[in-house]
């Protein structure tokens, strides 16, 4: 064989893969998405992050519909250093087991103005320009309706029960860990569409 006819062979191998890549959608659970996380001790839910009383979320096939405004109530302060990591689990023969897909952001704030960052992308391009700060006590932040979609696209089969966990950790001006760490967990179907 030779070396381009070789490289045709990758070609219409990776060709054919693509084809073969199907579409998911992840559905919540729960019409409010977050929950209290299970089996992580040491860290506090929602309840301790955000009051969401001013928040409206909702679900279709078009996807996640948020709009509304919430209020930090996490005790920290604004200037802060807070961290996200995020896993997807899989529940598979009794139990959540963690998958290849995770997320990890060491400054979430400078992430919230990075326009290239999936943070932007996702939530703070969203929020009135004058509410666009740090985490804080006591920081309210308003937002244009918009709709986060809940599809992607896979190689191999994602259809099951999942749940993403995110804890957001924040550290004072010496680096030092803050005593609350928020956990919170979305769970729901990944379905085939």
């Amino acid at each position: 064989m030779t070396p381009s006819n070789g490289l045709i062979i990758i070609i219409i191998v990776t060709l054919g893969f693509e084809a073969q890549a199907a579409l998911y959608r992840f559905v919540p659970e729960y019409p409010e998405l977050s929950i209290h996380c299970t089996n992580k001790p040491g860290t506090v839910g929602i309840d301790h992050f955000a009051d969401l009383s001013e928040w409206i979320v909702s679900h279709d096939d078009e996807g996640i519909h948020c709009s509304g405004t919430f209020k930090m109530i996490w005790d920290i302060k604004t200037g802060d250093r807070v961290t996200m990591d995020a896993e997807l689990q899989k529940f598979f023969r009794g139990g959540w087991i963690q998958t290849p897909f995770s997320v990890r952001v060491l400054d979430f704030c400078k992430e919230m103005e990075m326009t290239d960052s999936y943070i932007y992308e996702l939530w703070s391009r969203h929020v009135f320009p004058e509410d666009l700060q740090c985490f804080g006590k006591g920081i309210k932040y308003r937002h244009n309706p918009f709709t986060a979609k809940a599809d992607g696209q896979a190689l191999v089969n994602m259809e099951g029960r999942y749940k993403v966990v995110a804890f957001f950790r924040a550290y004072d001006e010496h680096n030092r860990l803050r005593p609350e760490i928020i956990c919170l967990e979305v769970p729901g179907d990944i379905i085939k569409i």
